[in-house]
């Protein structure tokens, strides 16, 4: 009951983000673009998004329909690099009850306990897991904070304390590693110009050409959102190349109400 009070405090509220019923809004946002099927289809075939789609919500409102809708049934291996899909509504979805998962994140979090899903922990650029175990490879909003400064938010290990801005090239090498032949990488990013903010590291284009030429793949493609005063859209990278982060930890609110990032690059990769 709690939970819904607070939701319907935010909703009728100025809905500024991360305050009292951000998250529990946030949710329910993704849960029920989740299930639209029709909402899906718009991400899989790059068709325009509805207005006020994501109003002042950050930018997994597009990350992860993005990713999921090009995810189909089947009984595959996939690897969540970053953790990014450990929670329970997201792990609801269909598409991914019938995957065998190995969530890798550098700390212990919260656990769903559930028979297909296991855990790891350790620091991707150097993983424990053998050549060639997955079909498939999401890393969502993870890639920007690889080298940089963890140990604030993400770790209590002062050696993630670092600055190492190129070693996202080191995870994208193993991710090639880890992958099946014919596997497909999914990777998600801040993006537009570029900005080290400590904790993570905002991607530019020539970082994403970077990406590509590292993993050096069968097939790439990528797909941008820009984040506008009135919600997200679809976004082409010269629209977004001069987009700025908004990071909570060091700003006050300015007048688009962006969450996070204003634009991100999401990339999908066939070895």
């Amino acid at each position: 009951m709690r939970v819904r009070a607070r939701m319907r405090k935010y909703v009728k509220s100025a809905r500024n983000p991360w305050t009292a019923g951000y998250k529990e809004y946030k949710k329910k946002v993704l849960c029920d673009i989740l299930a639209d099927q029709k909402m899906l289809e718009r991400f899989l075939v790059g068709q325009a998004l509805p207005a006020e789609y994501g109003f002042r919500v950050d930018e997994r409102v597009v990350e992860y329909p993005w990713v999921l809708s090009r995810l189909q049934p089947a009984e595959r291996y996939l690897l969540d690099a970053g953790s990014a899909l450990n929670f329970q509504h997201i792990l609801d979805v269909p598409v991914l009850q019938s995957r065998t998962i190995v969530i890798y994140n550098l700390a212990p979090e919260g656990v769903v306990k559930r028979s297909n899903i296991s855990y790891i922990y350790g620091d991707m650029r150097n993983s424990i897991l053998r050549t060639e175990c997955f079909d498939e490879i999401v890393c969502i909003s993870t890639l920007e904070h690889v080298g940089m400064n963890n140990s604030s938010l993400y770790s209590k290990d002062s050696r993630f304390n670092e600055f190492r801005p190129d070693d996202y090239q080191c995870v994208v090498s193993e991710f090639k590693r880890l992958l099946k032949p014919g596997g497909r990488l999914f990777i998600t990013v801040p993006y537009g110009r570029y900005e080290n903010h400590g904790w993570l590291q905002q991607f530019d284009d020539k970082m994403i050409r970077t990406v590509v030429e590292v993993f050096e793949g069968s097939n790439s493609d990528v797909a941008y959102f820009r984040y506008h005063a009135d919600g997200w859209q679809i976004a082409d990278a010269g629209q977004c190349a001069d987009c700025c982060y908004f990071d909570i930890h060091k700003s006050n609110y300015e007048p688009d109400y962006a969450a996070a990032a204003r634009a991100v690059a999401c990339l999908e990769m066939v070895k």
